[in-house]
C-alpha cells in the first residue's frame, strides 16, 4: 500500500455524535439499540481486495450486494444512491465533525440486515452519506463503508497476507506476539487500544482507513517524553487528506520513524509515521504489512500475529500528487526531497508524469486517472515531471538529475 497517494477519503475519526437538538432522544436511541447477530457457522471468511490504499469488501444491506470499504475507523455509511435504491427511511439527522474537524451532516437510518459471508446483523444504524460531494467520491465508493459498530460480540482477523477477513464467534487459534487491551466506548465501538511511548501513555485508534503505520496526534509528538524516539524527522506542507467534510487546510507536515511503539508492553517499532491535527493518535493499516491483526471484540484484547513474509514498504518519496478540481495537483512535498531540490512547488500542476498526460479527457477519465495515481504510479521511481505554474509557464523537471528545464 502506498501511504503518499492522497486520492482516497479517509473517515478516520468521523465519529458522528448527537448534538443537542430535539432528536437527540431519538439518535440515542437508535444508535444504542441492540444489534442481533445470527451466525450460520462460528467463522466465517470474506476476500479483502485492496485498492487506492483501502480496503475493501463485499457485504449486503438488505439482501442487497455491493462492495463497500472495510473501515475500523468510521461507522457503518450507505451511498445516497444506495439507500434511495433500498428504501432506506430517513429517521433522523446527525451532526459532528470529521478526520479533520470539518463539520458534517448525514441522514441516520436503520438497515434491517447487513450480511458477511455467513454472518447476519440486524438492526444496523447506517449513516447515509453522497460521495459526489468530494470530487473523487463516485471514483472510491460503490455501497459505502463498513464500520465498527457490528464489531462487538465476534472476533476479527484482518490478513492482508492472505487477503481474508475472518470474522469468528470465540478466540482466534494463532499465539500473538503482542496482545493489548482494547476498550470500546459505545458507539460507533470502535476500536481503542492502550500505548506507550517513553514514559507517555496514552489511548490510540485501530483505523484501517489510514494507510500509516502510526499516525500521533501533533500534541503527541511534540511531548518531553516523546521526542527522544522520534528520528529521520523531515518537515512538509500541504494537506494531510481528505475525509467527509473535504480536503484538509494545507499546513504543515511532519514525517519520521518512530523508534518505539509499545503495546502489551511489546515495542513493535521501528514505524514509519506522521502526525495529524485532530486526536486521537491512530494506529493505522501500516501495520497489516507486517502482522495479521486480530480485534477481539469478545475477551477485550487487541492482537498482534507475525506475518511469514512481511511485505516490504517502500520509502516515502517526498511528495504526493492529487486530483483537484479534475487537475493533478502536488498535495504534499517535505524539504529536502529530491522532488523538492530539483524545483518541484506545492500546489504545482503537474500536467506529465515521465511522458505520461494526467490530463482528464475522454481517454482518461478521472477515475481511471485517479486508480493508476493510487495503485500504479510509484514516485520513487518518477524522473521527470512536466509542472505548468499558476502564471501558465510550463517546466519539465528531472528529478534524477535534479536540473530545472522552462519552456
Amino acid at each position: 500500500m502506498k501511504s503518499w497517494i492522497i486520492v482516497a477519503v479517509s473517515l478516520a475519526g468521523a465519529v458522528l455524535s448527537a448534538g443537542a437538538n430535539a432528536q437527540d432522544a431519538d439518535l440515542r436511541a437508535i444508535f444504542t439499540a441492540p444489534i442481533w447477530i445470527e451466525r450460520s457457522e462460528e467463522a466465517t471468511s470474506i476476500p479483502i481486495g485492496i485498492r487506492m490504499d483501502k480496503l475493501f469488501i463485499d457485504a449486503a444491506i438488505n439482501g442487497e450486494t455491493r462492495e463497500f470499504i472495510f473501515d475500523t475507523g468510521s461507522p457503518t455509511l450507505i451511498t445516497r444512491d444506495f439507500a434511495d435504491q433500498l428504501g432506506l427511511v430517513t429517521l433522523a439527522q446527525n451532526t459532528g465533525t470529521d478526520a479533520h474537524g470539518a463539520r458534517v451532516t448525514m441522514d441516520v437510518a436503520v438497515a434491517e440486515t447487513l450480511t458477511l459471508g455467513g454472518l447476519t446483523f440486524s438492526n444496523v444504524p447506517v449513516l447515509i452519506f453522497d460521495p459526489s460531494t468530494l470530487e473523487l467520491g463516485p471514483c472510491v465508493f460503490d455501497g459505502g463503508v463498513i464500520g465498527s459498530e457490528i464489531f462487538p460480540g465476534s472476533v476479527w482477523r484482518i490478513d492482508t497476507a492472505n487477503l481474508s477477513l475472518t470474522i469468528a464467534s470465540g478466540a482466534p487459534p494463532e499465539t500473538p506476539a503482542v496482545t493489548a487491551p482494547l476498550s470500546d466506548f459505545g458507539y460507533p465501538h470502535a476500536p481503542i487500544i492502550d500505548y506507550r511511548i517513553g514514559d507517555l501513555a496514552d489511548r490510540a485508534l485501530f483505523d484501517t482507513g489510514s494507510a500509516e503505520a502510526v499516525t500521533l496526534f501533533t500534541q503527541v509528538a511534540d511531548a518531553l517524553p516523546v521526542r527522544p524516539h522520534l528520528a529521520a524527522i523531515r518537515e512538509g506542507r500541504g494537506i494531510e487528506g481528505v475525509s467527509a467534510g473535504g480536503a484538509s487546510e494545507v499546513g504543515d507536515l511532519l514525517r519520521f520513524t518512530l523508534e518505539e511503539l509499545e503495546l502489551g508492553g511489546v515495542n513493535i517499532g521501528p514505524l514509519d509515521g506522521t502526525v495529524r491535527q485532530m486526536p486521537p493518535t491512530l494506529v493505522g493499516a501500516g501495520l497489516l504489512s507486517r502482522f495479521v491483526v486480530t480485534l477481539d471484540y469478545v475477551n477485550g484484547e487487541f492482537l498482534l500475529t507475525e506475518r511469514g513474509t512481511p511485505e516490504p514498504r517502500a520509502p516515502h518519496a517526498g511528495f504526493s500528487i492529487s486530483y483537484e478540481n479534475g487537475e493533478a495537483r502536488v498535495a504534499q512535498l517535505f524539504e529536502g526531497s529530491p522532488a523538492a531540490e530539483a524545483g518541484l512547488e506545492l500546489g504545482d500542476h503537474v500536467t506529465a508524469i515521465d511522458g505520461r498526460s494526467t490530463r482528464i479527457g475522454e481517454d482518461n477519465p478521472l477515475c481511471s486517472a485517479a486508480l493508476w495515481l493510487a495503485d500504479s504510479f510509484d514516485p520513487a521511481a518518477v524522473r521527470t515531471l512536466e509542472v505548468e505554474r499558476r502564471d501558465g509557464e510550463v517546466q519539465i523537471i528531472e528529478i534524477a538529475n535534479r536540473p530545472t528545464r522552462t519552456r
